[in-house]
């Protein structure tokens, strides 16, 4: 009997058995429909299946093939183990970005998170990433340190005003930033019973945001102030640890100073 080391390198040495047990893993398929999916000859698709009867991953079924109960296990936890390398690789330039250690972040609580980060040509990408996440949230809680103003106010202030449940906590100089630049909108927002603000000025400098559905979270470049990756989670350990350093954060911060209106 091989060993697990053995089976992980059998696995690995080889894109086109990932394939079929991929593809096996969406169901039973006849030899030509793995050939067709995967684009691996007659003979390798032949000396695969022969190999996975071999260890007990696949048995027939008539004129298919599928996998077994260890099978689709091994497929399982094999594509996860990919999926989870894939994200680390894509963690690996920008993780000095991402909130640290002593905040409690580890890459397990974002091992299955979708990341977008700066590319060239596309400086904004992870910002605009967000923001379309702000449209099609039911209601968000959680706070920004970001240098400059963030991005696409105008349609997190069109949610709020459209009733948008919204708790944010963020340092003095970014809110007095956004009154700045964005003052009737600013007051609107403020007098709306939908949203609520606390001032904090020993916020991280990352974003984070709490979704009705997932978390998010924006690490920044602390020369540019450019948001250089922004990762999205539906992980229930994920969205444990954003819920708490939120609170923490929240708790730690006081309400915004009185600005007088608008004329």
């Amino acid at each position: 009997m091989a060993s697990p080391r053995e089976d992980v390198e059998f696995l690995a040495r080889s894109e086109h058995r990932v394939a079929v047990l991929d593809v096996l893993a969406d169901g039973p398929r006849r030899r030509a429909d793995l050939r067709a999916e995967t684009g691996a000859s007659d003979p390798t698709v032949g000396r695969i299946l022969g190999d996975f009867e071999d260890r007990g991953w696949v048995g027939r079924q008539g004129h298919e093939y599928a996998l077994t109960q260890p099978g689709a296990f091994v497929a399982e936890r094999f594509g996860r183990l990919l999926d989870q390398l894939s994200t680390e690789q894509k963690l690996r330039a920008v993780w000095r970005w991402l909130p640290g250690e002593l905040d409690g972040f580890t890459v397990d609580l974002v091992a299955d998170a979708r990341v977008t980060a700066v590319e060239p040509g596309d400086p904004y990408g992870p910002a605009n990433h967000c923001g379309r996440l702000f449209r099609e949230a039911e209601w968000l809680r959680g706070f920004d340190a970001g240098l400059t103003a963030p991005h696409h106010f105008a349609e997190l202030y069109q949610r709020i005003v459209d009733g948008m449940t919204t708790e944010v906590v963020l340092p003095s100089d970014v809110l007095e930033r956004i009154q700045t630049a964005y003052p009737e909108e600013s007051a609107r927002v403020g007098r709306s019973e939908h949203f609520t603000l606390w001032v904090n000025d020993d916020l991280p400098l990352y974003r984070l945001t709490v979704f009705h559905d997932r978390v998010g979270i924006g690490g920044y470049d602390p020369d540019s102030g450019v948001m250089q990756v922004y990762l999205e989670t539906e992980s229930p350990d994920a969205r444990e640890w954003a819920e708490a350093t939120f609170e923490r954060y929240r708790r730690a911060s006081h309400p915004p100073p009185r600005r007088e209106p608008v004329q």
